[in-house]
């Protein structure tokens, strides 16, 4: 028993609460051998805790009996949850791919088995802040939610009025993930303290919070609809004017292979001019535009690249035919002024040669 009382972390907070000296307790004489942490985290922690609130509070099992010690009660009238969190979720929440955030960052370790539970905590504490320093994992991961919220809002047209309000509530939530990211930090209460949390931010789309608090104040949906399109689309803007200078800084060597890789593209597109088949050239045609338009936008000095598509759309195997012909020149010309090298060979002898000295 001693051993395990000195786990014990933040006494201060444990002695102050008859219900987490319990919790412990039961750990400690129970669960010493299935439990990794108990961790407090919420109002209890920051110093808003009131009369009427609760404590919030989760464990991390070290086996499968660790997850019994999960349970939900009312005690004097106020309500609990003691929710298990694997160390596998926190991975998640250290990688940036889970939420929310705030439960493995701000959270106080009340009970640990061990030291080196600790230091795990701490490492995945440490690559949490990395990779909120890490530029390309906060674009991707930034973009990400802003898509999550347009998809969100696609489902919303359709949305049974009990579940709309709900709905648009939640692109509300899942933006602030957006933004929050984009200034590399988390969200630590949410809407319920929406100005607090933006207030901290530098970086925050036009009129967000003066949107927000007009949505929580209207019952049309058409008015929701109009608020909620224009919260996706100030977060939109900031984020991608945020990583224009990625464009300024792409690296020309990565556009090395891409045309020895997607030649095969426009051969497809040729093909289905030759056969005069409209469907298959229109899917070589959206395929070439899906790539051109996602990899080579950073490369082209801010002209856009010409689109397939259109030209496919006009049904004239002749002039499509003539136009990929042009794109992939247009392409290569790309590569030659970018000093891109492109790995061609006449026959198979001369392509031997060529490798096997590369091997050698």
């Amino acid at each position: 028993m001693l051993e395990d009382v000195q786990m014990r972390r933040n006494s201060h907070l444990i002695n102050r609460s008859d219900l987490l000296a319990v919790i412990i307790e039961k750990i400690e004489t129970s669960y010493s051998e299935d439990i990794a942490l108990l961790i407090c985290y919420g109002s209890y922690i920051t110093g808003d805790y009131g009369g009427m609130s609760d404590i919030d509070f989760f464990f991390v099992p070290k086996t499968n009996r660790g997850y019994e010690l999960g349970c939900q009660f009312i005690l004097n009238h106020i309500g609990y949850d003691l929710w298990p969190v694997s160390w596998e979720r926190l991975k998640n929440l250290s990688n940036l791919e889970d939420q929310p955030a705030s439960i493995l960052m701000d959270g106080e370790v009340l009970f640990a088995s061990s030291e080196e539970d600790l230091r795990k905590l701490e490492d995945l504490k440490n690559n949490f802040t990395q990779n909120l320093n890490n530029d390309v994992v906060v674009k991707k991961m930034s973009m990400s939610y802003v898509e999550k919220a347009k998809a969100s809002y696609f489902d919303l047209q359709t949305c049974e009025r009990r579940m709309f309000f709900i709905g648009a509530i939640n692109i509300v939530e899942t933006l602030l993930l957006a933004i929050a990211t984009l200034n590399g930090t988390y969200i630590k209460r949410g809407p319920k303290r929406i100005e607090d949390e933006l207030e901290r931010l530098f970086l925050v789309p036009a009129g967000f919070l003066e949107n927000y608090k007009k949505l929580i104040r209207t019952n049309k949906k058409v008015d929701v609809q109009h608020i909620v399109n224009e919260l996706i689309v100030e977060t939109d803007k900031i984020c991608k004017s945020n990583f224009d200078h990625d464009k300024a800084d792409a690296d020309p060597s990565k556009l090395a292979g891409f045309y020895e890789e997607f030649k095969s593209t426009y051969n497809k597109l040729l093909m289905a001019c030759d056969a005069s088949n409209y469907e298959a050239a229109y899917y070589a045609g959206f395929m070439i535009d899906r790539e051109t338009q996602s990899f080579l936008s950073s490369h082209t000095d801010g002209e856009a690249f010409p689109t397939m598509v259109s030209a496919v759309l006009k049904n004239d195997f002749k002039a499509i035919r003539a136009y990929c012909l042009e794109h992939e020149q247009q392409l290569i010309n790309l590569l030659d002024k970018k000093d891109i090298r492109i790995n061609a060979f006449k026959n198979s002898n001369e392509f031997r040669q060529h490798f096997m000295e590369k091997m050698a």
